[in-house]
């Protein structure tokens, strides 16, 4: 379905079912699609949405878009998404998308019921010599070289060996390998820089009193669970969750520990 905003653009989401509004913000490389098993799972419930995200699935960025005014722009549509639904929502994000889920939170609290953030990447929040955020920076490094000769499509499988299975792209269907490297430049100089950088201040997070889960695993990169400490000293009314055996990927590889997660906040 198409939403169409203050930009004139048009952002594409899923939408399933009914009840209390859920929102489902998708990591980065990804879309939507992301969710169609916990749209099937969820939509008895709830009324639930799935954008993709600027930059990912069928909404590009458009062609004035920066790093310094995505997070503002996103927020706008996703609030517009928002009123579709009605009501205060129950908002999960992972990894790129749990930042604009805390992003959202922080501009309209009055929108957001609670909020289960999955993997956060907020690595603004972290300190700049933090040993975890060295092979982010790396991988970062690597992919936008490679982006910059013409090579997006070893930009994206480096960047899924990373964050992902490193089998993964073996797996994908070549439309999904398509979709992805068609927005690795928009990802590494536009997304990525936004996202990782989110500049939340000490204010901007003084207004998130919404009850929040802080979901990591402990088997992925080291950074989102520093991201998820350093949360959990800034936000009183959050609770962090250790999801045993996961990686980054955890809501499609933990399926089922994930949805339960959803579902059993107050």
């Amino acid at each position: 379905m198409p939403l169409l905003h203050a930009d004139r653009a048009v952002t594409s989401y899923r939408h399933a079912g009914s009840g209390p509004a859920l929102l489902l913000l998708h990591a980065g490389a990804s879309s939507g699609v992301q969710w169609e098993r916990a749209l099937a799972a969820l939509a008895p419930r709830w009324s639930v949405a799935a954008p993709d995200l600027y930059g990912h699935g069928q909404t590009p960025c458009p062609e004035d878009m920066t790093p310094e005014t995505l997070l503002e722009r996103q927020v706008a549509v996703l609030l517009a998404l928002l009123d579709r639904l009605g009501g205060p929502a129950r908002v999960v994000g992972h990894s790129y998308g749990a930042v604009l889920g805390l992003a959202l939170a922080a501009t309209a609290p009055e929108r957001v019921r609670d909020l289960v953030l999955v993997e956060p990447v907020a690595f603004g929040l972290l300190a700049a010599d933090d040993p975890a955020l060295a092979p982010v920076h790396a991988v970062e490094a690597e992919c936008r070289g490679l982006v910059l000769a013409g090579d997006a499509a070893a930009a994206t499988r480096r960047f899924l060996d990373f964050w992902s299975d490193p089998e993964l792209w073996d797996f994908l269907p070549e439309a999904d390998r398509l979709a992805i490297v068609a927005g690795a430049r928009e990802r590494h100089f536009i997304g990525g820089p936004a996202v990782f950088g989110a500049p939340f201040a000490a204010a901007d997070l003084a207004r998130v009193t919404c009850p929040i889960r802080l979901v990591t695993g402990d088997d992925g990169p080291a950074a989102p669970r520093a991201v998820a400490e350093r949360l959990a000293t800034l936000l009183p009314h959050a609770e962090p969750i250790t999801v045993p055996g996961a990686g980054h990927m955890l809501p499609l590889t933990h399926h089922r520990a994930f949805l339960r997660l959803v579902e059993s906040m107050p």
